[in-house]
């Protein structure tokens, strides 16, 4: 299996369930090792890569966004969005933290908590953590799955405009045909195998692609 991802690129991952999505997100960001192979951030082989040096390189080079949030309640919405650059010990830019809360409409939200936020809000304070930091690249792993069609679309048009504005890489596993149209290109997974890598589709031609890969195992 070989696959590249140029910088600047919104990337979908989409497959049958059990054909080996999230394994493929997981190995691709570092947080599972490969029995097998290479995988390259910026010249670096995650693979050949020993602790600590492999968490350095991850949270150097990698954010990632959850479905369920990954958000910790006793902590604000700023502190969360900042936690990792904290943890690391990062300069922050308010400036770029003003801006980014502006652009996702959170900027009224930092004074509630966590538990008062709804599942759209909860997911844009997401997106800004995984936006606030020098991380080039933003794995995501069904980003919208737990969110109404509404909120949905509102939150794709939230990460893919902001992830261009920051010059941010964006790979992304969905089941959802109308989030996989927002990405420049399409890797269908088959079986643990890349069956095709596409672009160009609309809504309607890629449910019928997923439907083939669900329906003939």
């Amino acid at each position: 299996m070989n696959l590249q991802v140029q910088s600047g690129e919104i990337v979908a991952i989409m497959g049958a369930s059990g054909a080996g999505k999230t394994t493929l997100l997981n190995l691709m960001s570092g947080l599972d090792r490969p029995t097998a192979g290479s995988i390259e951030i910026n010249g670096k082989d995650l693979a050949k890569l020993k602790e600590p040096l492999l968490t350095k390189t991850r949270t150097s080079n990698i954010s990632y966004i959850f479905q369920d949030y990954k958000l910790l309640d006793y902590l604000s919405p700023k502190d969360n969005i900042l936690l990792t650059q904290h943890l690391n010990k990062k300069e922050i830019s308010e400036q770029k933290l003003n801006h980014i809360l502006s652009r996702l409409g959170l900027t009224k939200l930092m004074k509630l908590s966590i538990n008062q936020l709804s599942g759209g809000q909860k997911q844009r304070v997401a997106i800004a953590r995984a936006l606030i930091g020098d991380n080039n690249l933003i794995f995501a792993d069904e980003p919208t799955g737990a969110l109404d069609l509404f909120t949905r679309d509102e939150i794709m048009k939230e990460l893919t405009s902001n992830a261009k504005e920051f010059g941010k890489t964006v790979i992304m596993v969905t089941h959802d045909p109308y989030v996989a149209a927002y990405a420049n290109r399409i890797i269908f997974i088959h079986d643990g195998k890349i069956e095709s890598n596409v672009s160009g589709l609309k809504n309607e031609e890629i449910s019928r692609k997923l439907f083939s890969l669900t329906h003939n195992e």
